[in-house]
C-alpha cells in the first residue's frame, strides 16, 4: 500500500454519516491538532482512524 505522501496517491470521495456526538469528537480532535500546530484536515483524521482500526482488527501495519 502506498504512503499518504506519495504523489501518485489516488483519492476517493466518500459521504460519512455520523451522530452529533461523533461529529463533536471529530471536531475536538481537529481543534486539538490545530492548537498543537499539527497541520491536518478532517479527511486526514478519517484516514488515520481507518488505518488504526485496520491495525487493531487485522493486526498488521498497513504502511508496508
Amino acid at each position: 500500500m502506498k504512503r499518504k505522501d506519495s504523489p501518485a496517491q489516488k483519492k476517493t470521495k466518500a459521504t460519512v454519516y455520523m451522530t452529533e456526538d461523533e461529529e463533536t469528537l471529530l471536531n475536538e480532535l481537529f481543534i486539538k491538532r490545530l492548537r498543537e500546530k499539527r497541520k491536518t484536515d478532517k479527511s486526514a483524521l478519517f484516514c488515520e482512524g481507518i488505518r488504526l482500526l485496520f491495525e487493531k482488527e487485522i493486526g498488521r501495519n498497513s504502511n508496508g
